[in-house]
């Protein structure tokens, strides 16, 4: 018994050695003119090794660690002569500290307050020998939360130790609690990433509160550890499940993205212009992929849409050359268009025409019937008969009028064609039954006046075809 006392008291002494030479290394430290990131390197090692240091006699103890905090208030106001350093050393020291405090409240959620106070022990160690200082107006505050907290765990512990089987029945129902609400996050149906992140993070968060009530002396702890082993067993095949077909749907939309980026650049690289439909529908498609990774959807996105920008600016390029050659064309046609009706002449008009149908813009109609009116005007004044005025004049018409307004004429006069042709086979079909006896039959020569009148007209319609085609 007297050998233990000796031996128990030699470690004493050995402990208080150990802590003293760690006291002559901090005061050296300080007075080295190493660096401050190799100066802190060095204090925490000596912190830590203070930390495993045992118990020191009681009697040496009080002097020893008032020592000790001395030396290391000492450190902290050299170091902190060096501003830089000093603003990351107090912004580490907040996290740190914060960090130590949410360690601390999830002890007070743990069934067995006994293992609770035995780990609130580990990290006041922490926050009393390990943690640098922070500003002054947070350590107050931070002090104060983190005393309350280890007050709380103590006063648990006390009442713990009074009352275990309604702390043990309690925390039974706790787990029963949590098993029942992992269950219905389970059962929750989901439909796309979002959701099934939603349901896992809801799940995760109730297997934290299951994990940290920890073990309870109690015959049903048993089964309900079965319990959630098996839900949570089920709960991350189902989500392996989801996120291996998800990479599937991944893959092939990427790839639908990229068919529909081959897609673009193949008409980017086309010489004619893009037409603005096609461009329309293949943005469309690309919208409608969903479901692709984050970072590679923005990529795609970006290659699409820079190609479907470079596409919209050729075509708005080319509008707007467009518009600047149809404006000089315009112009153009205005002189000649007066040069015609203040110079008219039989010799020149032909001239005139040829230029006004070189140009590479159509005349609108408007002008294009009062120069038609014009020239029909100066023909019969100029003596030309009407059937000479009119072909001369659709002559001119078809030189100056666009192939799309070339088409619809040539349509008209086809329907007006088909309609004479018509017409005259009604009245034909009509002579058979009129009798032709009496050479003064009346309606006989109003039908053949007719019919006449129609070939006439038809033979014109003709004419006028002819000089479309």
């Amino acid at each position: 018994m007297v050998d233990k006392k000796n031996k128990r008291f030699i470690d004493f002494r050995q402990n208080f050695q150990k802590k003293t030479e760690l006291i002559e290394d901090l005061k050296n430290l300080i007075l080295s003119n190493s660096r401050p990131e190799e100066k802190e390197s060095i204090f925490k090692s000596i912190r830590k090794k203070w930390l495993k240091i045992g118990k020191v006699p009681n009697h040496l103890a009080f002097n020893l660690n008032n020592s000790y905090k001395h030396q290391i208030k000492l450190y902290y106001d050299l170091v902190y002569l060096n501003n830089d350093f000093k603003q990351k050393d107090l912004e580490k020291n907040l996290i740190e500290k914060k960090e130590l405090i949410i360690r601390i409240k999830k002890l007070n959620d743990l069934g067995n307050k006994i293992k609770a106070y035995k780990d609130s022990l580990k990290i006041i160690k922490r926050w009393n020998f390990l943690t640098g200082p922070t500003r002054q107006n947070h350590d107050l505050k931070l002090n104060e939360e983190f005393d309350q907290h280890i007050k709380k765990i103590k006063d648990s512990k006390k009442d713990y130790l009074i009352n275990k089987d309604t702390y043990v029945k309690l925390s039974i129902e706790n787990k029963k609690s949590l098993i029942d609400e992992m269950k219905l996050i389970y059962d929750k149906g989901c439909i796309g990433k979002n959701e099934w992140l939603k349901k896992i993070n809801s799940f995760e968060t109730s297997k934290e509160k299951f994990m940290r009530i920890g073990p309870i002396d109690d015959n049903e702890n048993e089964e309900l550890w079965k319990k959630y082993k098996k839900l949570n067993k089920v709960f991350l095949k189902e989500k392996n499940l989801f996120f291996k077909n998800l990479k599937k749907e991944y893959s092939n939309n990427i790839n639908k993205q990229i068919e529909l980026i081959n897609d673009l650049k193949n008409i980017h690289g086309k010489d004619e212009f893009p037409k603005q439909s096609v461009l329309i529908e293949l943005k469309e498609k690309f919208n409608s992929v969903v479901n692709v990774p984050y970072r590679k959807n923005k990529e795609n996105k970006n290659v699409f849409f820079n190609l479907l920008n470079d596409c919209y600016q050729r075509i708005g390029d080319n509008i707007s050359e467009k518009r600047k050659n149809e404006k000089k064309n315009r112009e153009k046609l205005k002189v000649i268009i007066k040069e015609i009706k203040e110079n008219f002449s039989k010799q020149n008009i032909h001239d005139e025409i040829q230029k006004l149908s070189d140009i590479d813009v159509s005349i609108p109609i408007k002008q294009l019937n009062e120069l038609s009116d014009f020239l029909s005007k100066k023909f019969k004044d100029g003596g030309h008969n009407q059937s000479d005025i009119d072909t001369n004049i659709l002559k001119i018409k078809s030189s100056l009028m666009s192939d799309k307004e070339k088409i619809l004429a040539k349509i008209k006069i086809k329907k007006r064609i088909d309609d004479i042709k018509k017409q005259i086979g009604q009245l034909e079909n009509n002579l058979t039954f009129i009798k032709s006896d009496k050479v003064d039959n009346s309606i006989f020569k109003n039908v053949h006046s007719q019919i006449e009148k129609f070939n006439q007209d038809l033979i014109l319609q003709e004419k006028k075809l002819s000089h479309f085609i």
